[in-house]
């Protein structure tokens, strides 16, 4: 295999199935990004949310030929499935949890899609696969049915896939900008405060719960705050929590997820990255904002997304 491709466990997060002939149709109804266009086999990312337009979940839309799998990052898929089953009326939906009876892993790097079919085709019959852009753009998340949460590591070894550790995933996530529900984004942001409006929303689709603010602040083209990366040099941490301030020292923002910085991806020694959703006047990348911590006031950089 080429340099830089590996594979990370990802069986933290939520894994539910939706079954029955109008699926597509109801889950369409309820995220931001076109199921109803989805080919079997096919994958997207949405968001679920509520009226006014805030986050409820975040999810990678899998088609299989009978079932749509819907995937998080780090979060349970809980509170999505108690939202979506109280519009289950009248639809042929029916709605499963298989976060404990599934496992997962993210293949990512150089040729991570030749990877994957090594791994597949092990256990062709067993293992499902879904394109997601977790870490990198064509990263492959593989999940197979059953109580064996090593079968996806062994064959991954068994084909020359090193296996990272879940630091160096939460790292290249965090570096990344993909936040985890719950930790760095919630019911209190818009959806578009998350910034991935080209990857999980549609503004073509019909109408959907929440459409209406969704398509209010299109219109208006912008809102007040955006999910952004801290960068923390000096061999210090950021906790979760901590409070950002601007140069006027007002509060611009909290922090979210903190991982030292991947070795093999560069940047100062005992560097540290973060995420937190800030105002909109601090999100430009490169602009200083400071971080309160025990021993005092730090500097810190914010980090946008890759163009």
């Amino acid at each position: 295999m080429k340099p830089g491709v590996m594979l990370y466990d990802a069986s933290v997060g939520g894994r539910l199935i939706l079954r029955g002939e109008d699926r597509r149709s109801f889950l369409h109804n309820f995220c931001t990004n076109d199921v109803e266009s989805l080919v079997d086999d096919g994958a997207c990312e949405a968001f679920v949310t509520d009226m006014r337009g805030h986050v409820v979940s975040h999810v990678w839309i899998s088609a299989q030929s009978e079932e749509l799998w819907l995937h998080a990052v780090g979060a349970s898929l809980e509170t999505l499935r108690s939202h979506l089953e109280k519009y289950v009326i009248t639809e042929d939906v029916v709605i499963e949890d298989r976060t404990m009876s599934t496992s997962r892993a993210l293949v990512c790097g150089v040729d991570c899609e030749a990877a994957a079919d090594a791994i597949v085709a092990i256990s062709p019959d067993r293992i499902h696969r879904a394109t997601v852009g977790w870490v990198g753009d064509r990263d492959v998340l593989l999940w197979v049915e059953g109580e064996e949460d090593q079968e996806l590591p062994l064959a991954a070894v068994a084909v020359g896939v090193p296996v990272g550790s879940p630091e160096s995933f939460d790292a290249r996530r965090i570096a990344a900008l993909l936040p985890i529900v719950g930790q760095d984004i919630g019911p209190e942001n818009l959806a578009q405060e998350v910034d991935r409006d080209s990857l999980a929303i549609s503004f073509a689709k019909g109408c959907y719960l929440g459409q209406e603010t969704i398509a209010r602040v299109q219109s208006r083209g912008r809102v007040n705050r955006l999910l952004r990366g801290l960068e923390c040099d000096g061999g210090w941490w950021p906790e979760t929590g901590a409070v950002i301030r601007g140069e006027q020292e007002t509060e611009v923002g909290r922090v979210g997820s903190v991982a030292p910085r991947d070795a093999s991806e560069g940047g100062p020694a005992g560097s540290a990255i973060a995420l937190a959703v800030v105002r909109r006047e601090v999100a430009e990348p490169g602009t200083q904002v400071w971080v309160e911590t025990a021993s005092g006031t730090r500097p810190a950089r914010i980090v946008g997304p890759a163009v």
